[in-house]
């Protein structure tokens, strides 16, 4: 197989050390001063105290013998502080080389063994000269960063422990676990069916059927899991590792809480997204970004109430880019920021076009993103392209989705609040696709509640969706919000919407999303000016 192509890690462990020649030179010269005195003061003595000559001659063995018993005792008494302080060295050596190694190759906050670990371990796993499969299951815990924001990273932290404590527990050797990431860990694990991993793969979600306790606050936390398959996919260890997180991010796209088997279609996604990324750049200084309004009509007058404002995207090369693709790149490379502000500033120009033509009772919604509304300076920037664009605020509409509105809640509902004070309306888009609480609305800052096509789409179809359509305009009516209904297709879904009292239609079956010229054409059409 292909090996990673890493360098292996050398530790060295650096520390003040000294010489150790001065400490050798200084034994040696100890011992050399001894033997010099010995053998000066050693015959002198014999030659005071003994007086006969033979006694003298025999003398000499017994002070040769007495000279090394006494050196032995001499050397043991000068060596053993120095080998002693070296053997003390070695074992703090040890010790510090042992704990940088746990730092290099150990989670610190789980105790799992960490990438580095992963990437140096992966190479000798895969080819360890078995004939059984080898996969790689990459694992990311879902929204923990709504439950760092809501909870706090405490507790954010806690629930990764606990995720890998519970995933530990229930590992079967040898399969083996790492943290590499923040909220993302491998197994490493063997098959011998396909059918076989993918069962394992659901037994790994099941565990989070039960939820955490922690602290006093339960927290029901799920993982989204990928899965890559050694030979099959590749031989090489890190393009294995790739492979899985694509599979994992795919999952992340599919819904959450799944696994997903790796295919050679997410690689050409992921070629897609990069290539989108780099026209993406420079859409915006080329102009190729350009506002659709689509109408929205008074379901009891049949007349036409304002617009909304849809970004698309035409590239010489790429050609038409459907929002869905380029929107979510933009919010990862945070170009959103800078064309969420031209879409606002171009917005509100369109309006004051319409007014200056005697449309003064014409409101256009605009879409804003989540990484827009966490700006500091977010409301200012409403603000500021207002007074700009000399547009009544009253005309303006700020549509954002629950998933946004649940994501750092405090800052979000702090700036919404601040658009309201101004006159600002705020509409809650896509209501019933997400968290579906109809509980906090009450609570929040907003004006408008627009119903997911999902509840439209079915509205011929179930007699349970019909009603849930129309529980919610009727809850939305009771809180004194305006109900828009979003992608009406037929006379059908808009004689059932009507009936209910829904406020607002917007689809199809009035109008698709027009240019500006157009969109101007249509309200011309449909709308005396008001002078």
């Amino acid at each position: 197989m292909k090996r990673h192509n890493s360098s292996q890690s050398k530790f060295i462990f650096l520390s003040d050390r000294k010489p150790v020649w001065p400490v050798v030179l200084k034994l040696t010269f100890i011992y050399m001063c001894f033997g010099l005195l010995w053998i000066l003061i050693s015959d002198s003595v014999v030659n005071i105290i003994i007086r006969e000559p033979e006694l003298r001659a025999n003398i000499g063995i017994f002070k040769g013998i007495l000279f090394v018993l006494i050196s032995t005792i001499f050397q043991y008494l000068l060596l053993y502080p120095a080998l002693k302080k070296l053997s003390d060295n070695e074992q703090v050596i040890l010790e510090k080389r042992n704990e940088l190694k746990t730092m290099l190759y150990y989670d610190h906050l789980t105790g799992l063994s960490n990438r580095r670990k992963l990437l140096e371990r992966l190479p000798d796993y895969l080819d360890d000269g078995t004939s059984k499969g080898k996969a790689l299951i990459y694992l990311d815990i879902d929204d923990i960063k709504l439950i760092n924001d809501t909870l706090g990273h405490p507790v954010g932290d806690r629930l990764i422990i606990e995720t890998s404590q519970r995933l530990a527990r229930n590992l079967i050797p040898p399969d083996e676990l790492f943290r590499i990431g923040g909220d993302e860990l491998v197994i490493l694990t063997t098959f011998s069916r396909v059918s076989s991993l993918k069962e394992k793969a659901e037994s790994i979600l099941k565990l989070f059927d039960e939820p955490f306790l922690i602290d006093t606050t339960y927290i029901h936390s799920t993982v989204s899991v990928g899965i890559s398959l050694y030979p099959i996919h590749s031989d090489n260890a890190d393009e294995l590792l790739k492979y899985a997180d694509m599979a994992m991010f795919h999952s992340k796209k599919t819904g959450k809480n799944c696994s997903v088997l790796y295919n050679a279609n997410m690689l050409a996604a992921v070629h897609e997204r990069a290539t989108i990324g780099e026209h993406l750049h420079t859409a915006l200084e080329k102009k190729e970004l350009e506002l659709y309004y689509q109408p929205q009509i008074n379901t009891e007058t049949r007349s036409i109430s304002g617009f909304e404002a849809l970004l698309r995207w035409h590239n010489p090369i790429l050609g038409k880019v459907p929002p869905d693709k380029f929107i979510p790149i933009a919010e990862e490379t945070h170009l959103i920021i800078q064309i969420g502000e031209q879409v606002l500033r171009q917005a509100c120009k369109f309006i004051h076009r319409l007014h200056q033509q005697g449309y003064t009772n014409l409101n256009v919604s605009v879409n804003i993103s989540m990484k827009q509304l966490l700006q500091d300076n977010f409301a200012q920037m409403v603000f500021q392209i207002l007074e700009e664009t000399e547009t009544n605020p009253a005309r303006l509409e700020v549509e954002i989705t629950e998933s946004i509105l649940l994501e750092s809640q405090h800052i979000t509902v702090q700036h919404l609040t601040k658009l309201r004070e101004k006159g600002i309306s705020i509409a809650l888009d896509d209501f019933g696709k997400g968290y579906s609480s109809l509980s906090y609305l009450d609570k929040l800052p907003i004006s408008t509640l627009k119903i997911d096509k999902t509840f439209i789409d079915n509205i011929v179809e179930a007699d349970k969706d019909t009603s849930i359509t129309g529980n919610i305009v009727k809850i939305g009516k009771k809180l004194g919000l305006t109900v828009i209904a979003e992608g009406v297709e037929n006379e059908t879904q808009l004689a059932y919407l009507a009936n209910q009292k829904c406020d607002r239609i917007q689809g199809w079956v009035f109008s698709k999303a027009l240019p500006e010229d157009e969109a101007e054409q249509f309200a011309i059409s449909n709308l005396k000016p008001r002078n």
